[in-house]
């Protein structure tokens, strides 16, 4: 996967998690914080992944 698009996914995952804790906080939606956290974690396994050994 080249750099742009891991940027652009990860961008995505961020944009998601605000998007879902402003509409949980709001509302008054569980789900939506509950999104808003596994969006974040899928956005910090990303920006700090696996270290690849060669």
């Amino acid at each position: 996967m080249t750099t742009f698009y891991r940027v652009i996914i990860l961008l995505a995952f961020l944009i998601a998690a605000i998007g879902c804790y402003a509409t949980g906080l709001t509302v008054g939606g569980t789900i939506f914080l509950l999104l808003g956290v596994v969006f974040e974690g899928l956005f910090w396994m990303g920006l700090f992944g696996r270290k690849r050994i060669k």
